[in-house]
């Protein structure tokens, strides 16, 4: 599958089937899932696979009693290991942790779906909880919980906001037709390209023709 069809097709859901994901599948998932950036190449993200009933009833009430996550086979726990960030980058340890593990998770959600499999990120947990429940160290700080599974739900189509209303050029609030970062897609300067396009084609046309007159020219004295 390409890379666009597992973005366009990944979809979040809330219900999963009896079907077991076989290990394997997991392991590819979290091999894709290391492949992710990360601050200083530290790789702090650290994977823990629940696949026990228990436990993956006890994650399901952590994370606001949405029972439907305990149903998943799988849940993998993306946690960053904060010791060497810590270490290396000290109040942005944190963050760095966030970003890195988000890179993670996001890959494991695309290479779910390139597999046939579906996902649901999950972000609101009590954090205390998972702690206890999974007796993380005190270096771990939890950042998402993965459902993997198979499901029969369909998707619907994906609502987003036109991108364009969202991004800015060199500074906020500059638009594309406001800015000078791409200015061949001004309107005044798009006319001109079209114009210079127009005439360089005649020119063009001229220097093949003397090009070709020259070799004749040749060919002539050759013989």
């Amino acid at each position: 599958m390409e890379l666009d069809n597992s973005i366009n097709q990944r979809f979040s859901v809330k219900s999963f089937i009896d079907k077991k994901v076989d290990l394997d599948s997991v392991i590819k998932l979290l091999e894709v899932g290391g492949k992710a950036p990360s601050a200083g190449n530290l790789q702090d993200w650290r994977f823990i696979v629940v696949t026990d009933e228990g436990k993956k009833d006890e994650i399901a009430s952590a994370c606001m009693d949405q029972v439907w996550i305990g149903q998943a086979p799988v849940l993998i726990v993306v946690c960053s290991d904060l010791t060497n960030l810590r270490r290396f980058y000290e109040d942005r340890a944190e963050i760095y942790g966030i970003e890195d593990c988000s890179a993670a998770t996001e890959n494991i959600l695309l290479k779910a779906t390139d597999m046939g499999l579906n996902s649901t990120w999950v972000s609101a947990f009590d954090e205390d909880e998972i702690v206890r429940i999974l007796r993380t160290p005190d270096s771990y700080k939890v950042i998402s919980v993965i459902a993997i599974g198979y499901s029969e739900e369909k998707a619907d189509e994906k609502q987003r906001h036109d991108i364009k209303t969202l991004t800015y050029y060199n500074e906020y609030g500059s638009s594309t037709s406001q800015s000078n970062a791409f200015p061949l897609v001004k309107e005044e300067n798009v006319k001109a390209v079209k114009e210079a396009a127009k005439e360089s084609k005649g020119f063009f046309e001229k220097l093949k023709e003397k090009f070709s007159n020259v070799r004749d020219e040749l060919k002539k004295e050759e013989e």
